[in-house]
């Protein structure tokens, strides 16, 4: 079995967790705005004095997200893995997120939708269908107004829904409003570190690694509105 660090710093959460032989560890904290003053702290507490030469990959949560916290992550695992000559396994933080729903085990809806807040009135978003036990992408991520995203799905989704993430509560909202339907919500869950190292160990196919140099945070840029300090009106 390999040994596997993980980290995700995408939304408001920091997640660590590492496998190696026996050993396995998490920690996670809620530190918005303030990853990259804990996450190093937060790392050598993980390990435990358990030298890092010894992990074979590290899992790193690539968006979409913070901007700033995306950085934070990818800067961690690419200085890591090119210290230690290791490879990097992108994992996308809505499926993660999703992974710890069904990890808890707080839902069997046919449909999950894990939401990560954007600027404004945009979110991040990712919908799920369930195949028995699993979690099968219906969507790739993506990045609408909550007005879109609600009335996408309370016409396109028949069956049951959970959403989970810091958006949840006013997006369930918006959606049982428009579709008359009950829905599960979890505005609680963020990504999980452990739940990435789980996935990875499970099916590591399906989570293949790259170089450090290629590891890229997911950046989904539509136009919300944005402008540059040329464009902006002068201020008196």
């Amino acid at each position: 079995m390999p040994a596997l660090l993980a980290i995700d710093t995408s939304t408001d959460d920091c997640s660590l967790a590492c496998v190696m032989g026996e050993y396995r560890q998490e920690f996670t904290q809620r530190l918005p705005r303030a990853h990259n003053r804990h996450v190093l702290a937060m790392l050598a507490e993980l390990m435990d004095g358990r030298p890092l030469e010894n992990l074979d990959g590290i899992v790193c949560g690539i968006g979409p997200g913070s901007f700033t916290g995306l950085r934070v992550a990818a800067g961690v695992a690419q200085g890591l893995a090119w210290a230690l000559e290791l490879p990097v396994i992108p994992f996308c933080s809505l499926t993660s997120q999703a992974q710890a729903s069904q990890t808890a085990g707080s839902n069997e809806q046919d449909y999950l939708l894990s939401v990560i807040e954007a600027q404004g009135d945009f979110v991040y978003w990712r919908l799920f269908h369930r195949d028995g036990k699993h979690l099968q992408p219906a969507t790739q991520p993506l990045l609408d107004r909550a007005d879109a995203v609600s009335a996408k799905l309370s016409r396109d989704v028949p069956g049951s829904l959970c959403v989970v993430g810091a958006s949840a509560d006013s997006l369930a909202a918006a959606i049982a409003a428009d579709s008359h339907q009950a829905i599960k919500i979890d505005a609680g869950m963020r990504p999980n570190a452990a739940d990435m190292i789980a996935c990875v160990e499970t099916d590591r196919a399906g989570y293949p690694a790259v170089s450090p140099e290629l590891l890229q945070p997911i950046y989904i840029q539509n136009d919300i509105g944005w402008k540059k300090v040329s464009e902006q009106p002068r201020r008196a």
